[in-house]
């Protein structure tokens, strides 16, 4: 009745969560996004669309250069510094990456070659979007935690990535010490999350404050 317009700038300005609201059962972006595909809503949620048009671009065509220069030439460069356009491109990514080494069965340590390989391809387009953007490498984190928490957090899986993003310079330790400390409950599975990769983090915390003192 209001149209798309006037109906986006009330929910924009009413600040409601859109996923908090769904039962604790199908608190994930995938039943939001179906949700609102089953009732013509996507417009109000931008940033799923841009995940889906992301998604469908990659499958078309994979190769980075190509994947680069049609978020350039497709996206409006104002939602380059968004959290949803970040969360948007992190999550395809991901789910592409681990599609493509789903073939791999019993075999962590090539899953995870496979995995550091192929990230390492499109570092160049994750850095270009967060390189010294310590607020946009901390969504990047949230990311995956939605991600691994969506499946359940596999065994190994979030601290691979953990692992593979810091040694690709992709996220700063900056990111990763204020993911641990941040309180928030607008990304779910945090606790999960933090069992899984708190030894690492734990070392590399302790790796930090050895650097700074060799600093002095």
């Amino acid at each position: 009745m209001l149209g798309k317009s006037e109906l986006t700038d009330l929910f924009n300005n009413s600040k409601v969560n859109l996923v908090s609201q769904l039962p604790e059962t199908d608190k994930t972006k995938m039943r939001l996004a179906e949700i609102l595909e089953e009732r013509d809503l996507t417009f109000l949620y931008p940033p799923l669309r841009i995940q889906a048009e992301l998604s469908k671009q990659l499958q078309a065509d994979s190769n980075p250069q190509q994947f680069y220069k049609w978020i350039k030439e497709n996206l409006d460069p104002s939602i380059y510094t968004d959290p949803g356009f970040i969360n948007a491109l992190m999550t395809v990514l991901l789910k592409y990456i681990t599609q493509e080494t789903a073939t791999i069965v019993g075999d962590d340590k090539a899953v995870s070659e496979k995995e550091h390989n192929i990230l390492e391809r499109y570092r160049p387009i994750l850095n270009a979007f967060l390189r010294e953007q310590p607020s946009l490498q901390l969504i990047a984190v949230y990311s995956l935690q939605v991600h691994f928490c969506e499946l359940g957090f596999p065994r190994g899986q979030l601290l691979r990535w953990f692992m593979a993003l810091y040694d690709l310079e992709i996220v700063e330790e900056e990111a990763f010490l204020t993911w641990k400390e941040d309180v928030t409950d607008a990304y779910p599975g945090k606790g999960q999350a933090l069992f899984q990769v708190n030894q690492w983090l734990t070392w590399l915390q302790e790796a930090e404050s050895e650097e700074e003192e060799g600093d002095e």
